[in-house]
């Protein structure tokens, strides 16, 4: 089962390889244009540059930013994850007569529900 932390790095890893891949074609078509000599193009050609290297800064500071914040998310559901055993725990072991008795009425409850089924 995949925790929290790898479902978001699968996600974050597959949107930033889609973004790299935009921008990688976007950075061969500024290429390809090198050679055209029209004053409009070289500009066009130099503000594209700027963008590609903002964009993929980014990209890059987003991802990081993701990857913290999933791992803060994964770390805060494994401590209260945590927290609920060790009150269960307690609970248990305090009141040991009220868990049987309880689990015995659960038991019986799905016993005849189940009965029912096979009845019918």
């Amino acid at each position: 089962m995949e925790s929290v932390s790898d479902t978001t790095r699968s996600i974050t890893d597959h949107a930033n390889g889609q973004v790299k891949n935009f921008l990688d074609n976007v950075e061969d078509l500024t290429k390809a244009l090198k050679d055209v000599d029209a004053p409009d193009i070289a500009k066009v050609r130099a503000k594209v540059k700027i963008a590609l290297a903002a964009a993929r800064s980014a990209a890059s500071d987003t991802a990081s930013q993701l990857r913290d914040q999933a791992q803060e998310v994964g770390k805060r559901v494994r401590d209260q994850a945590q927290e609920y055993t060790k009150r269960t725990d307690t609970y248990v072991r305090d009141n040991p007569w009220q868990v049987i008795g309880i689990a015995a009425l659960v038991g019986l409850a799905v016993g005849i529900f189940a009965s029912r089924r096979y009845d019918d």
